[in-house]
């Protein structure tokens, strides 16, 4: 299920124009899965609305930096106040999730200073299925909906940087 998603998102980003045609976050967010949201996201950012598309990832990759280290200490916090075992092991499991996905997060970002973006692409993708991962495990055991829109938006703008990546 996941392979397909992203066959079909990356597809759907290679063939389509791309042409820059007025608005740069528009562009970019409409090749996500929920645009309105990728919109208000990168739009929370003055800068967005002159950037170029570089300029628009680093943003991107800045504000995914720090609703990383948010959510993370969500899930700690989540773990510390558990009332069961059985929540306390998937908060473990979602933590070292989470830790692996700000590792991935700093590799790409280093990808894309060095312009690498195959490499950007990858890491990219990497942290959305661990995010997903976290996702899995708590279906139907949590009802946390902070951490549930947290991670809707991390991986909005993973999504909204691989198609940057794959633009430049």
């Amino acid at each position: 299920m996941a392979t397909s998603f992203f066959t079909y998102v990356l597809f759907s980003i290679l063939f389509t124009s791309t042409l820059v045609k007025g608005d740069l976050v528009t562009d970019v967010c409409i090749k996500t899965p929920v645009p309105s949201l990728c919109e208000k996201l990168l739009r929370s950012d003055p800068r967005s609305k002159t950037a170029d598309l570089e300029t628009l990832g680093t943003i991107a990759f800045n504000m995914t930096s720090d609703l990383i280290t948010s959510t993370s200490t969500m899930v700690e916090f989540l773990y510390d106040n558990a009332t069961s075992t059985a929540m306390r092991e998937l908060f473990r499991f979602c933590s070292s999730y989470y830790a692996y996905v700000e590792v991935c997060t700093e590799n790409a970002i280093g990808y894309y200073k060095d312009k690498n973006y195959g490499q950007v692409v990858n890491f990219m993708t990497k942290s959305i299925d661990e995010v997903r991962l976290c996702d899995k495990s708590l279906r139907y055991k949590d009802e946390n909906k902070n951490l549930k829109q947290a991670s809707l938006s991390l991986q909005q703008y993973f999504i909204a940087i691989i198609v940057i990546a794959i633009r430049l």
